[in-house]
């Protein structure tokens, strides 16, 4: 007599990832270490015996060699043989991410650009072939551009039409293959397109915003009553934060670092009074503000970190109903400075490092890992 099989169990899958852009992704080759290397790693870690959700940062040149049919292949084959598949797609910087200087060059090419239209169709394409038939999914991009940059006549309307020619674009891959891909566009101060814009919207519904919460911090910008129709995607992230004394200046001071843009806002009884295109601009001026300012720097910091000293963590802005409200679009871990932290609170492992996000993310969102492990990294608990 034969026994009977029982039902297969079918775990559900880990409900975030974490945004690959905290590896280099300059060429395929380096995407690949970092799958290999750091996102299986993560995988066992915080979702052992589950399918883990994938959030690719592919550069534009990573993502011309990824079209190579042959390596399109073996990447799908990849996914199936260690339970991963791909959720989304930041396509936000064009060229290196880790380079020695990136500043506002992460903006470049903006959407003035053909070579952004074409990057992001490309990804789009890419994007496609990677999901389910009747699925969706999201990729994010520049918001427009660096403002300073936009000085000629024509700049928005030129980069709109790029904009609505990529909706179009996503249009004709949702006849063609049935998959649906939306641009979210991801709002940063001082650049030139910012949420709401109806005009932007207008293009369609393949054109919504992704909703970072470091950047939103920045701004001063309340999580409450936001239009959650048009917000495709929801980078969970957070900003350092502290009062304008003295003592909290020092304590910034060695944040200010030469691969990044940290734009900085003071507010004062929730008014900006002051606004600095990267840290140490804003760290000469702010002795000339009132102490009770509060001060916040587009720095993101570990979701895992409350605080050291007179700096604190914007993360208390992601409560539990912001939570709920943001179950209606993707979300991701958003931390991509692990690297540059001063050495007093850079982790012992990154990949420690990112499990202890996404457990701390998850925990929130609804739903924790199959695993008990502490993952935190002690400096940063």
């Amino acid at each position: 007599m034969h026994r009977r099989a029982g039902p297969v169990e079918v775990k559900a899958p880990f409900p975030i990832p974490y945004c690959l852009n905290v590896h280099p992704a300059a060429d395929w080759r380096k995407v690949k270490r970092a799958l290999s290397v750091h996102a299986l790693a993560v995988k066992r870690l915080v979702a052992p015996g589950r399918p883990f959700p994938l959030s690719l940062h592919l550069g534009g040149h990573a993502a011309w060699e990824l079209a190579s049919p042959r390596r399109f292949a073996a990447f799908r084959d990849w996914l199936q043989a260690h339970d991963c598949f791909v959720a989304g797609v930041n396509a936000f910087p064009f060229g290196r991410f880790h380079a020695e200087t990136v500043k506002t060059a992460v903006y470049r090419p903006d959407w003035r650009s053909d070579d952004r239209l074409a990057y992001t169709l490309l990804v789009a394409r890419l994007l496609a072939g990677l999901i389910p038939e009747g699925a969706s999914a999201t990729l994010t991009t520049v918001p427009g551009g660096w403002l300073p940059d936009w000085k000629s006549p024509g700049t928005r309307r030129r980069a709109m039409e790029n904009l609505a020619r990529a909706a179009q674009g996503c249009r004709e891959i949702a006849k063609t293959t049935g998959r649906r891909i939306r641009i979210a566009i991801e709002p940063e101060p001082g650049c030139a397109w910012d949420f709401p814009d109806p005009q932007l919207e207008d293009l369609g519904p393949e054109i919504g915003w992704c909703l970072d919460a470091c950047h939103a911090a920045v701004g001063f910008r309340s999580l409450d009553n936001l239009d959650w129709r048009r917000i495709a995607r929801v980078q969970l992230s957070a900003a350092i934060e502290c009062g304008n004394t003295a003592e909290a200046r020092d304590a910034l001071r060695p944040f200010a670092e030469s691969v990044y843009l940290h734009q900085t806002r003071a507010a004062l009884d929730g008014e900006i009074i002051g606004s600095w295109p990267d840290l140490a601009p804003a760290l000469r001026a702010l002795p000339r503000l009132p102490e009770q300012a509060l001060i916040r720097t587009h720095y993101h910091v570990p979701l895992t970190w409350n605080g050291t000293g007179p700096l604190r963590s914007t993360r208390r802005n992601l409560t539990p109903a912001f939570f709920q409200k943001a179950k209606t679009a993707f979300c991701e871990v958003e931390t991509y400075t692990h690297s540059i932290v001063p050495r007093a609170l850079r982790p012992s492992t990154l990949d420690l490092a990112i499990a202890g996000e996404l457990e701390w993310a998850a925990a929130r969102y609804g739903s924790s890992s199959s695993t008990k492990r502490k993952t935190v990294s002690p400096g940063l608990a």
